[in-house]
């Protein structure tokens, strides 16, 4: 990325749109609404305190000298725009974006020629550093790139909409905890877009947890489903890891007592029957894995659990 010129940008907005965009959407919650959200244990951990919308935003351009106090989340729909942060540019192009972290010198602005369509939130609270550390951290110099849902857009018009009709505690209660779901698709576009489960099949860890799943009668070995997706042992393991938070093995035995717990609940097999269809030798090895996973064993699970 191209570093910034000491104030190049600044001449070039002198002359910057004052009257606003048409089409725009922006809220900004009085601090005395705020101050009842930050009472309320159901949203205080995660809530908005200002959104919008700017569409075609030309002449579009904001700086903040001392940064601000929340989160700034600026997602690109169309066009493009540049936040200068951290004495670098990064540009922002359709289906991008970017999150500015609390406290931290920024400014940002639309590209003239093809000035960007924005939606944009401040979100703050004691989770949204949880939210903001899920990002890659050394990526601060570069965008975040997902798939255009138009279910995203529609959960920013509907918050908007909401905020809209007034503070009433249902309103906020609403919108914050729908804010969970709002950012979360932003943090996790694979699972929220549809585009994204097609994509994750081909993803070599979804792969092998569907080779798992299509498995659960066999005694697998890393080696084995690493050779099948030709990877190394330590290759795949190390990707798998990272990916799921689980060693190969210790997932499929999860996904083992998970089909277990399903034939406990809906049939009257034995628990011998359920150990061999899972592929589990000994029974006795079967039932202590299961009790240290569930921390009740097999029989107890279906005494509780039993349709």
């Amino acid at each position: 990325m191209r570093r910034a010129t000491k104030n190049e940008n600044l001449k070039r907005f002198e002359n910057r749109v004052q009257a606003g965009f048409l089409g725009q959407r922006m809220i900004n919650i009085p601090k005395k609404i705020l101050t009842t959200v930050k009472k309320n244990s159901l949203i205080n951990q995660l809530y908005i305190t200002d959104i919008g919308f700017f569409p075609h935003a030309k002449h579009h351009f904001r700086q903040r000298k001392n940064g601000c106090k929340e989160h700034i989340l600026i997602y690109c729909k169309e066009g493009q725009g540049i936040i200068e942060i951290h004495n670098t540019q990064v540009e922002l192009k359709a289906n991008s974006f970017y999150i500015i972290p609390p406290e931290t010198r920024h400014a940002y602005y639309a590209v003239q020629k093809d000035p960007w369509s924005i939606y944009w939130m401040h979100f703050t609270g004691p989770q949204a550093y949880s939210f903001f550390d899920k990002l890659d951290k050394d990526s601060h110099d570069k965008p975040r790139y997902i798939s255009f849902e138009q279910r995203r857009i529609s959960i920013f018009e509907n918050l908007m909409n909401v905020i809209e009709d007034g503070y009433s505690s249902g309103n906020l209660e609403f919108v914050n905890i729908t804010l969970w779901q709002l950012i979360g698709s932003f943090v996790y576009d694979s699972y929220f877009s549809e585009i994204g489960i097609e994509t994750a099949e081909e993803d070599v860890v979804a792969r092998s947890i569907k080779y798992m799943k299509e498995r659960l009668n066999q005694a697998l070995k890393v080696d084995e489903i690493a050779s099948y997706f030709n990877y190394s042992n330590s290759h795949f393991f190390s990707l798998f890891k990272k990916k799921t938070g689980y060693s190969p093995i210790h997932y499929f035995n999860h996904l083992k007592i998970q089909k277990a717990c399903q034939i406990l609940s809906f049939t009257d097999l034995s628990v011998k029957e359920i150990s061999f269809q899972l592929g589990y030798e000994d029974p006795l090895y079967f039932s202590r894995l299961f009790k240290k996973t569930m921390n009740i064993s097999p029989l107890q699970y279906r005494s509780e659990y039993k349709h």
